[in-house]
């Protein structure tokens, strides 16, 4: 035994001839009391060894009722490899880098062709994923435009992945829609709402967005009186451009007067009168904000209003979609730029079935305490 470890490649022949004789040795206590049944000779097989394959011969009886053991741990290792290939792939790893580190632990066991066979099978389980029947009804909708520099045409360029996070009637998170356009656009969102119809959706309480043009109209042509939340923090970020950099920390604390999310008697109407006072105080020293206080289309942004206090912190902004977008950044990072849509597509939806899995896999009682979002607006 010792003379043949010391010998190049030595540990695998003992491995070969352990296995081979533990395969003999489970047909021979098979084939016991197994009337009319007997050997029938060897089969190849191929397993991986210490950095290279191990070739063995496996037994097999005239019946074929007979599999040993040891194969199946072998086929429980080879499953547990291809989910750790896709797991390296889903966080951003190219399959050059994966035949690497397979290479470094199993030899040549796993070339980049078998990586790339096994990449395939993950565009297509991600692809089916994408495509999952949905449920008729949604609490809500957070949406927002992700843009990922993507090549086409020899050339690489910013393109937008549409991604809609959907709160589901028993209160957990699911990521419903990852879909490619070149830009966003509102034409865009109503392609992804009829999309989602035809995947079984009829209905959402609530649609929370930023301020995109023209989306309104299509929320009103595929939702019907669905309502419509735009994000409070773009708004903020607009009126900040009307004024100097010195008077924008007190412009901010102004505007977060009038939000007051957690304030119960807090109402529309209030704000109204909140935002006429706020145009008279700066009147003076910026009349252009003034007058965007005044004739700027306020109530869409403060939708949340007409909720419970306990959910309006979680409606009035698209944070939890922008959150998504900042994890599916992190590993499209890693891999800079992109050679087609579906790679991009299928790192998204990776990212998207690890929430899943994970944190969007426990409800969010607080919007137990609203029962408008449980109405079908469709």
């Amino acid at each position: 035994m010792s003379n043949f470890l010391e010998k190049e490649n030595g540990l695998n022949s003992v491995l070969e001839m352990m296995l081979n004789s533990m395969m003999v040795s489970e047909r021979s206590a098979h084939l016991e009391g197994a009337a009319g049944n007997k050997g029938n000779g060897y089969r190849l097989g191929k397993v991986f060894g210490h950095g290279a394959q191990l070739e063995l011969r496996i037994p097999r009886d005239r019946q074929s009722t007979f599999m040993p053991t040891i194969l199946a741990l072998f086929r429980d290792q080879e499953s547990y490899l291809r989910e750790v290939s896709f797991q390296m792939y889903s966080k951003g790893l190219t399959t050059r880098d994966i035949s690497e580190v397979m290479e470094t632990i199993y030899g040549s066991h796993y070339s980049k062709s078998k990586v790339s066979s096994i990449n395939t099978s993950f565009y297509e389980q991600m692809q089916a994923w994408r495509k999952r029947d949905l449920d008729e009804h949604y609490l809500a909708f957070y949406i927002d435009g992700l843009y990922v520099k993507l090549k086409r045409d020899g050339k690489y360029e910013n393109e937008c992945f549409y991604i809609i996070l959907g709160l589901k009637e028993d209160y957990r998170r699911e990521v419903i829609a990852i879909v490619s356009f070149p830009t966003e656009s509102s034409i865009g969102w109503e392609h992804v709402f009829q999309d989602l119809k035809e995947r079984g959706v009829k209905s959402v309480g609530l649609i929370v967005s930023d301020g995109l043009s023209g989306l309104e109209g299509k929320i009103a042509q595929e939702f019907g009186n669905t309502p419509h939340q735009k994000c409070i923090v773009h708004l903020q970020r607009i009126i900040q451009k009307y004024v100097r950099t010195t008077d924008r920390k007190e412009l901010a604390q102004d505007f977060r007067e009038i939000l007051s999310p957690d304030d119960p008697t807090n109402t529309k109407e209030k704000v109204e009168i909140a935002l006429e006072n706020l145009a008279q105080k700066w009147e003076v020293k910026n009349k252009s904000l003034s007058k965007y206080l005044r004739t700027f289309e306020w109530q869409p942004y403060f939708t949340y209003l007409d909720y419970s206090v306990k959910i309006r912190r979680m409606i009035y902004t698209t944070n939890w979609i922008e959150r998504f977008n900042r994890s599916a950044r992190r590993t499209l990072k890693i891999r800079g730029a992109f050679p087609s849509p579906e790679s991009v597509l299928s790192l998204i939806t990776s990212v998207a079935i690890d929430k899943s899995d994970k944190i969007y896999a426990y409800p969010i009682h607080n919007f137990k305490f609203e029962q408008k979002l449980q109405q079908k607006n469709g």
